[in-house]
This record gives C-alpha cells, sequence and structure tokens, in this order.
C-alpha cells in the first residue's frame, strides 16, 4: 500500500502544532504590522459573539460564524484578544488533525503525506493570510481556515485510496468538512462543490458522495437547531447584500485580470497542460475532474484579498499522486510522467513564496522586537495583549484632494475620476482619506466624545467603513444591526442615536454612500457637536 507509518503523521501533525501554535502563544499575546482596519474589523465581530451577539442577526456581516467563533469562545472565558486568536488557532489545528491525518495516510505516499499535513498545518496556524510581504496580522485568516478545510475533502474526493475505500469515513470527513466551510467562507464551498462532486463520481465513489451529502447536511441541521433557522435567511442576505455591493464585490484584481495577468497566467496554462496530459496519460477520470475545479478555484482567488492562488500548494502535490504510469508519451513522444512532474513542482514554486511566508510568520511572530509595538487597547485590563507597529498606530497620515483654488489644479478636477463627493445637509465636505494612524485617529475621537458627554451609553453609528467606537470606550453602545465593516446600504441607523460623520475618513466611498443612504430614506441629521475631527449629528 506504501502508506506512511500512521504514528509517526500523527506525531509529526502534532508536533507542527506544538511548534507553530507553540511559538505564537509563547509571546503572551498579537504582534501585529499590517491591516490594522481589518484586525479591528475582526475583533469587533468578535467581542460582539462574546458579548451574546449573533452574526447576521444582529449585526451584519457576509463572514460565516465559525470564522470567528472560535476566538470568541477564548474572549468569552476572560482571555485577552491577542492571546485568544492564538488558542483559537491551535483549536482549529487540533480540530483538523485526524481529518488531515486520514487523508495524508490514505491518500498520499510516504514523503508527501508529510508535505500534505505541512501545507494544512501551515495555513491553520500562520500569522499572516498569505502573499510575500513579511508582515504579522489575523487579517484575512478565515481564507486560509477555509482552505485548510477544502484540502481535506479535495484530497479525500479527487485522489484514489491507497487501500480499501473506506466510503462511510470518507464521506463523513468531507460532508462535515465542506459543512464547516459554509459557516467559515460560503464562496469556497459554491465553487468547489462541482469540482468535488465530479472527482468522486468519475472515480467511482458514489457511496462515499452519498455519505458526504448526509453528513453535511446533519452538521448543518445542528448549527440550524443552535442558531435557529432565522440564521439562515440572515446570512444569505448578508452574501447578497455584498455581492450586488458595488463597493466591495471583489477584494481584489476584477475577474478578468486574475484570469489572465502576468501573475496567475502561467499557473492557470500549467494546470491546463496537466488536464490534457493526464487525459492522453491513461489518468482520464482525474484531467476530467481537474478540469471542472478549475475555475471554481480561480473564483475563489478572485474571491480572497492579495488573489493568492494558495490551492497550487494541493494541486501541485496532488498532480505528483495522480501522474502517468511510466513509459507513457503522447503523439508528440513526451514522456507524460515527466510532464506532469514538472508541471506540479512549477506550481509548487509559484506559490511558494505565499507559503514560506505564512510558514516563517510564527517564528517572525516570536523574534521581532517588543520595543517597536505598543498596545491597542491600553486602558483595557483584558485586551491589553494585543499589539501593533508604534508608527502605524500612531502617525496620522491623511490623503487630500489637491485640486485647491488658486493652486493651479483645479482646472484639472473635472478630468479626474475621483468621484463625487460626500454632501451633508447640502455641505460638501472635503475629499480626505486616513492612511495611517487608525489607532490615535479613533482614541482621539473616542475622547472628544467623553469630554462632551456624548458616551453615555448611546449607540453612535459612524459614517464609515468602520464603526467601532465602543472597542475604545465602555460609554459608547454597539449599533443592533450594524456592520462591522460597511459594504452596502445604511445597517443599524434606525437603531442609532446619533451618527457621526468623520470630516476625513477612512473610507471615502462608504461616508458619501452611507450620507447618500440616509438622504434616500428621508432620515432628518440636526447638528449638535462640530470639532476638527468629526461632526454629530442626531436624529431630528
Amino acid at each position: 500500500m506504501n502508506r506512511a507509518h500512521p504514528v509517526r503523521l500523527l506525531m509529526a501533525i502534532f508536533a507542527l502544532i506544538a511548534v507553530l501554535g507553540g511559538l505564537s502563544l509563547a509571546r503572551g499575546g498579537l504582534y501585529m504590522d499590517r491591516y490594522e482596519g481589518d484586525v479591528l474589523h475582526l475583533i469587533e465581530i468578535v467581542v460582539r459573539i462574546a458579548e451574546g451577539q449573533r452574526p447576521h442577526l444582529d449585526f451584519m456581516t457576509p463572514i460565516g460564524v465559525l470564522a470567528t467563533w472560535p476566538i470568541a469562545v477564548f474572549v468569552k472565558a476572560g482571555f485577552g484578544i491577542g492571546v485568544s486568536i492564538h488558542l483559537a488557532q491551535i483549536s482549529v489545528a487540533v480540530v483538523l488533525a485526524l481529518p488531515v491525518f486520514w487523508a495524508g495516510w490514505t491518500r498520499f505516499s510516504p514523503g508527501f503525506a508529510y508535505i500534505y499535513a505541512l501545507f494544512c498545518m501551515v495555513l491553520a496556524l500562520a500569522l499572516v493570510h498569505g502573499e510575500a510581504d513579511p508582515n504579522v496580522s489575523m487579517s484575512m485568516h478565515y481564507n486560509r481556515w477555509a482552505w485548510a478545510f477544502s484540502f481535506v475533502a479535495l484530497a479525500l474526493a479527487f485522489l484514489p485510496a491507497r487501500g480499501r475505500e473506506t466510503a462511510l469515513i470518507d464521506g463523513a470527513l468531507i460532508g462535515v468538512a465542506l459543512a464547516i466551510v459554509v459557516l467559515v467562507k460560503v464562496t469556497y464551498i459554491v465553487a468547489l462543490a462541482p469540482g468535488i462532486i465530479v472527482a468522486l463520481l468519475v472515480r467511482g465513489a458514489g457511496r462515499t458522495l452519498a455519505v458526504a451529502l448526509v453528513s453535511g447536511v446533519v452538521t448543518l441541521a445542528l448549527v440550524t437547531l443552535i442558531m435557529g433557522w432565522q440564521f439562515w435567511p440572515a446570512y444569505v442576505g448578508d452574501l447578497i447584500a455584498t455581492a450586488t455591493s458595488e463597493a466591495r464585490a471583489h477584494p481584489g484584481r476584477p475577474l478578468n485580470k486574475v484570469l489572465t495577468a502576468p501573475m496567475f497566467l502561467g499557473a492557470h496554462m500549467l494546470v491546463l497542460l496537466c488536464v490534457v496530459m493526464l487525459r492522453q496519460g491513461g489518468r482520464p477520470q482525474q484531467g476530467l475532474a481537474l478540469l471542472v475545479l478549475f475555475p471554481g478555484l480561480v473564483y475563489i482567488t478572485y474571491q480572497n484579498f492579495g488573489n493568492d492562488p494558495q490551492w497550487l500548494l494541493l494541486i501541485g502535490l496532488m498532480m505528483l499522486m495522480v501522474r502517468p504510469a511510466p513509459g507513457e508519451q503522447n503523439a508528440w513522444g513526451w514522456d507524460l510522467r515527466q510532464g506532469v512532474t514538472l508541471a506540479a513542482v512549477a506550481m509548487l514554486a509559484l506559490i511558494s513564496p505565499s507559503f514560506f511566508n505564512m510558514g516563517y510568520s510564527p517564528f517572525r511572530h516570536f523574534t521581532d522586537d517588543r520595543a517597536e509595538y505598543v498596545k491597542i487597547f491600553p486602558n483595557s485590563t483584558q485586551h491589553d495583549d494585543f499589539y501593533t507597529s508604534g508608527e502605524r498606530a500612531f502617525q496620522v497620515n491623511q490623503q487630500i484632494a489637491g485640486e485647491r483654488p488658486g493652486a493651479g489644479l483645479e482646472q484639472f478636477a473635472a478630468l479626474s475620476e475621483r468621484g463625487e463627493l460626500a454632501v451633508l445637509n447640502g455641505e460638501t465636505l472635503p475629499a480626505c482619506g486616513i492612511q495611517n494612524g487608525l489607532i490615535a485617529y479613533y482614541t482621539a475621537t473616542v475622547e472628544q466624545l467623553e469630554a462632551h458627554g456624548f458616551a453615555d451609553g448611546s449607540s453612535i453609528m459612524m459614517a464609515d467603513l468602520l464603526s467601532n467606537l465602543p472597542l475604545f470606550s465602555d460609554g459608547i453602545s454597539w449599533v443592533k444591526g450594524g456592520a462591522p465593516w460597511r459594504y452596502d446600504g445604511v445597517p443599524g441607523v434606525e437603531n442609532a442615536d446619533y451618527v457621526l460623520v468623520p470630516l476625513c475618513a477612512v473610507n471615502e466611498r462608504s461616508r458619501r454612500a452611507i450620507l447618500q443612504g440616509i438622504r434616500d430614506r428621508d432620515i432628518t441629521l440636526r447638528e449638535v457637536h462640530r470639532n476638527p475631527l468629526f461632526v454629530l449629528l442626531e436624529k431630528a
């Protein structure tokens, strides 16, 4: 059967968890130096859940509940947000350990089984979402988690068992893994389901497919019992609102550029070349399954920030497991086994910068100089274990429009693509964006609100991409129905006591759209306070 030694493989998986998770946890907190806005968005969701709020029902987010619930469990237990993130990552890796072991042991040859386990554990325990910039941040962690669980389902569906087929175990693991993916980021299952179904059918694993469907449905039924049936229409509503949003239908490059950009075109051509060589080399089932799977893989890349094709890790490894037999040649005389091998190695080489960045991130986090970091929530006794770069926290950089009268640039304003400016009660607000220093910005905003008596338990909605003032002041309440990250509309405005309009926004487009949405709903705002940072208004 040529399998890895089961005990050694399982020990290797838990050793990876101990090393990668232990190094992260050993710092006693989370030290990040990038994407503060994304992390503040994550923390807001976590804190809301820890306080008893339900995603999609009490606040708007397209991110699934299992993307944040593992962190919220530890926050509710009293751990700080930094330690809670590390404990959550370790917990996810532990949950993955046995499924990854089973997939590695039953689907891969001994050496490749260890590499497969390494890929999955790095995806679960990394401290950066990918790409090649050497930073630490917990932004977009749910993409990594979704890939890790998807790697289990894909390996079990695509590769034949190395030994006796075990439809019950394989199907149960596929179904549960994909159900978890639904509750982390539903894009993955929508994109991968056709390829997984075809992969199972073409290799005659109909029983495995049936068990997978039953186990997936049962898992989601249990979730429904816990969350209530209202959870699903609310979840779907948030997904539709995000997908149809002009502000964020996709977080990176448009689909045509993801398909054909120089960064991705080589990888896509390698996949299609493998499809052809597999079919020519006596592996038509695997070639067909890969062809059906390919569009879904590209779509997930398109939907993920950074557009990292992390699926190349698994596809490259799986191609090495389904290579044509030695001696197989096509009409041109190519050695098809060698051709698939070279294509697979090229895939792994293309994605190696992203993988090594993720794999090294716990080591980088452990060795970074603490003197460069400051506490994000210094006044919190629970969450004082969360740090960021002092420069990124306190150096406030603003981007302002340069077409001011008298500079000679105003003549070009109409020719630019800056777009319309935000209008508040007939007043046109200047184009201005916060580029850095979010911690200082929110801290100063809260200090102004507290100094003028508005932090009295009132709920304050910010007309901006983020609306997270309660993270910085116990005297400000969450807006029921609000959005930790505004995708579309004016979520929660009907429940807000005040609307705060920043004079320099984190996201100018969101500020403009929210104010327009308030006007469209015939909500009248009366100004109650103004300072150089913001205008505060109450609903008249």
